[in-house]
């Protein structure tokens, strides 16, 4: 962590008043080109630092993986574990997510993204005891700094496993593509659109972002990244949805969608009625046993 001079004690100052004032000096020369999440991964790191430091483990630098390679800031490579959960993330999707996001590897202070095996061997390397221990110190410290409040957190302290069956996360659900156009066909979105109480045009159709967020739970995809990939992918499908020309916006977009209106349970709730009405209607719908997701071929 940057040095902070350190304030007379007979003014009260404390671990916790030095760590807001490093907050304060980054915010105050934050770069305008920063967006949301890279402000977040700018501000949230002197926590993270002295979160390190309180788990007794605290070296800045890893061993690089090979001769030649440069090794990773420990406090970076946690920060990108973070993000992994806010963008609800595998390794593989926030590695080509960091290469997109210049401003998110200038935030994270690195000049290239660490690849998928790099993110994979640093949680192997921690361990789960460590990382369970590290959220435990984190929403702690969050706590006192008034970050978190209640039962609300801006922190998942659910440890993270140190495997991943990569295979599975990236591979494809197979999507039964006649049944999307069937249900988006039948299902009007109009009601959740008036709920957004939407005030003027954006770049995309609100119908159209409605319509992928319930592809995306309906068709049991791992990922938001994953659920995008298929899209682009599937002109029929982009085109079902509303994302006429294979224009499908990126995930940054998504999520920011899904802050500014609301949560997906939020988003999607004036839909339950017209669904219901539209399964009830269906004669075609597969039993549960045969399928675990509408939008799945049997």
């Amino acid at each position: 962590m940057a040095q902070i001079e350190e304030k007379p004690a007979s003014k009260g100052y404390g671990p916790l008043d030095l760590v807001r004032d490093e907050i304060e000096k980054i915010k105050k020369n934050i770069p305008k080109t920063y967006d949301d999440i890279a402000k977040f991964l700018a501000i949230s790191r002197p926590i993270v630092e002295v979160v390190f430091m309180n788990c007794g483990d605290w070296t800045d630098q890893v061993k690089p993986q090979g001769p030649g390679k440069r090794p990773f800031s420990r406090v970076s490579l946690m920060l990108i574990h973070i993000l992994t959960k806010m963008i609800d993330a595998s390794y593989r999707d926030v590695e080509r997510v960091l290469r997109a996001h210049p401003a998110w590897l200038k935030a994270l202070k690195l000049k290239k993204a660490p690849s998928h095996a790099r993110l994979s061997t640093f949680r192997t390397e921690m361990g789960d005891s460590f990382f369970k221990n590290f959220f435990y110190e984190l929403t702690a410290l969050l706590s006192k700094l008034g970050l978190i409040k209640g039962e609300g957190t801006i922190a998942d302290s659910a440890p993270i496993l140190a495997s991943m069956n990569f295979a599975r996360a990236n591979a494809m659900p197979k999507i039964n593509v006649e049944r999307v156009k069937e249900f988006f066909a039948s299902v009007d979105v109009f009601p959740a659109i008036k709920a957004l109480n939407i005030t003027r045009k954006g770049t995309y159709d609100p119908a159209a972002m409605i319509r992928f967020l319930t592809f995306e739970k309906l068709g049991g995809f791992l990922s938001r990244a994953q659920a995008i990939k298929f899209v682009k992918n599937d002109p029929e499908v982009a085109k079902s949805i509303g994302f006429v020309g294979g224009a499908v916006p990126s995930q940054p977009t998504f999520n920011y969608f899904a802050k500014v209106h609301g949560s997906i349970p939020t988003l999607l709730k004036p839909l339950v009625e017209t669904v219901t009405e539209f399964f009830d209607a269906c004669k075609a719908t597969p039993n549960e046993s045969d399928i675990d997701f509408f939008f799945w071929s049997v």
